[in-house]
């Protein structure tokens, strides 16, 4: 996903037209109202509307996922649900690494040699399964020393609680302690990945504010199919839907920051890409960790072969609308 407005920094009026040549340009520009090509302000107040516009798309999957926090997420007609929302997450996170950071990343980034782009990958992809690991870790020594011991004899309790030994109440905790890290550390590589969109609106908004709405308008179209995707992966990491769409907003600031550093330092626009290309590589190697350690995983479980064809369709269908949005767009 960030692949598709990386090199927006550096537009000029020689290559808008390859860049937006798969748009439809009448239809694209009449998406935006003339009061705002024609009203003079400046490009940070607009590079900061579009970056949050961007950041708000989070918000989407609240009105079209039909999952409550009530629901019953590991079995019936909700974790279905659930499970085929994920197939589409990790084929859309699979389509936008494999479709669009790859080819950008070994194609268009001549300020480093293709092994020390995939180092980096093989880096993003290591620094999560590491975190996952030490904040698992943690949250489990801190359970420990927080909560008080509790001495269970099998006189008092004949080995059980209400069905459930001490070893059901250990595992559980730490599968959700490892759930909710899940989700935390997917939420850091969005922000990432909303700093270089960032970058990207900002840099077209200081080429003019008509580059600027094409730009912002080309991202929201290629982040939609990949923010429902990671609310499916917050809500399988035990977050509540609110929480999950408050988490998506969260995270635009880091489409906020991308912008504002954009725009005060446009004048150093190949410094910044050259600053800031190691987090391309870097967050296309936390996708891939997200997409292939944490989430098919347990998709590859399923034992309905009704289920699993479904699933396998919404991976194949992630993968598809990537890689038209990739046509469409770039």
């Amino acid at each position: 996903m960030m692949s598709v407005c990386t090199n927006v920094i550096n537009l000029n009026s020689g290559n808008i037209s390859d860049l937006f040549g798969g748009l439809d340009r009448k239809i694209m520009l009449d998406l935006v109202p003339g009061w705002m090509l024609d009203a003079e302000e400046l490009p940070w107040l607009w590079a900061m509307f579009g970056s949050i516009l961007i950041g708000l798309s989070g918000v989407l999957p609240l009105l079209v996922i039909p999952i409550d926090e009530t629901d019953n997420l590991k079995i019936g007609a909700s974790a279905n649900t659930l499970k085929t929302l994920l197939s589409f997450a990790v084929g859309g996170l699979l389509g936008d690494v494999f479709l669009h950071s790859l080819p950008e990343i070994f194609g268009n980034d001549k300020t480093r040699s293709g092994v020390e782009n995939g180092l980096l990958i093989l880096s993003g992809l290591l620094i999560f399964v590491v975190a996952e690991k030490l904040f698992s870790a943690i949250s489990k020594l801190d359970k420990t020393i927080k909560e008080p011991a509790i001495e269970l004899t099998p006189e008092k309790t004949n080995n059980n609680i209400k069905g459930y030994d001490a070893l059901d109440f250990k595992t559980e905790v730490v599968a959700n302690d490892k759930r909710r890290v899940t989700g935390y550390l997917n939420l850091v590589a969005n922000a990432a990945d909303n700093f270089t969109h960032g970058l990207s609106v900002g840099g077209a908004f200081l080429v003019s504010r008509r580059i600027g709405f094409l730009t912002t308008f080309a991202i929201l179209v290629h982040e939609i199919p990949h923010e429902v995707g990671d609310f499916a992966i917050l809500l399988k990491s035990g977050f509540t839907r609110w929480d999950a769409a408050i988490g998506q907003i969260c995270t635009a600031a880091g489409g906020l920051v991308g912008a504002l550093i954009a725009i005060f330092f446009g004048g150093a626009s190949n410094s910044i890409e050259a600053r800031t290309s190691w987090i391309l590589p870097l967050t296309s190697g936390s996708f891939l960790h997200i997409a292939l350690v944490t989430v098919l995983p347990d998709l590859l479980k399923e034992e309905d072969p009704l289920e699993s064809l479904k699933q396998f369709c919404a991976l194949v269908a992630g993968i598809v609308i990537m890689g038209f949005v990739g046509i469409a767009v770039e």
